[in-house]
Formats: structure tokens, C-alpha cells, sequence
């Protein structure tokens, strides 16, 4: 299965969107039906770690992606998070962050490709994964960069 979130165009250019993708961007792109404690967040570099705690007491679940590819272009830039312990539904996750830039302008784009344990899983989550993606879309914008472009 996949997701797929497009931001709308902001002005900003790619080194600055670059240097905001940091934890407070991170801890700000959760939503708040789904509590997360963030342990460990080393950045977006290959070897790099994320590592989170879902959940409320008494159910929790750990969450650790590794960062495994970075690449700066020069109108993108793009990383990938892999996981490597996931809640009990996810049997496989792989995230790619990319942000385009166009004439002073950059969107962000969200893709991942995502497999449940069963489709029971898929049918109960994937609902919920679809929301937590489109809270982020007017984030990227709002949170650092100012609001969109009209385009």
C-alpha cells in the first residue's frame, strides 16, 4: 500500500527548507489523536535514527526508522527513512521525504509505501496513516517557510 501527500508551492529556497527539516519540524508534523514521544532523533543523514514511543499508557509501541539515503540535487532534495522496529500492525515501511524547488519555490512530497501484517490491519490503520499524512500538508508551509504561493 502507499501514501502520497503533495504541500502546495511555498516560497523558500531548497538550502533553507533543507536546514528546517530538524526535530522541532518533526515533533510539529504529529497530530495530536496520535501521541508520540520522540527518544531519539539523530537527523536526516544516512546511518541517522528516529526513534518514537506510540501510544498512551498502558499501550505503547516503539517505532525505529533509520535514515538509509540522502542526495541534494540542485532544484531537490530527498532522504529516505526505513523502519527497523515497527508497531505490531507494520511489517514493512519505507518513507521518502522530497522537496522540489522551482524558482524560489518548493513543495514537499511524502511517499510511503507501507505493508500490514494482515488486512485487517490495513482496513483499521490506513484510515488513520491517510489523516496523519494530510495534517502535514499546510504544516511544511505554515510552521517555517510562510503561507503558499497562490500557484
Amino acid at each position: 500500500m502507499e501514501i502520497k501527500v503533495i504541500s502546495g508551492w511555498f516560497d523558500a529556497e531548497l538550502h533553507n527548507v533543507k536546514q528546517g527539516f530538524n526535530l522541532s519540524l518533526f515533533k510539529a508534523l504529529n497530530p495530536p489523536w496520535m501521541p508520540a514521544k520522540v527518544v531519539r532523533f539523530d537527523g536526516c543523514s544516512p546511518g541517522d535514527v528516529v526513534r518514537l514511543k506510540l501510544g498512551l499508557w498502558p499501550i505503547q509501541m516503539d517505532w525505529e526508522s533509520q535514515i538509509t539515503e540522502e542526495k541534494t540535487g540542485l532544484d531537490a532534495w530527498y532522504f529516505v527513512d526505513e523502519g527497523v522496529l515497527l508497531p505490531f500492525f507494520l511489517q514493512k515501511w519505507t518513507h521518502v521525504h522530497r522537496v522540489e524547488s522551482q524558482h524560489g519555490r518548493c513543495r514537499v512530497i511524502d511517499h510511503i509505501e507501507l505493508e500490514f501484517r494482515s488486512g485487517f490491519w490495513a482496513w483499521l490503520f490506513m484510515p488513520l496513516m491517510r489523516q496523519q499524512f494530510a495534517y502535514r500538508k499546510p504544516i511544511y508551509a505554515k510552521r517555517l517557510w510562510g503561507a503558499p504561493s497562490a500557484s
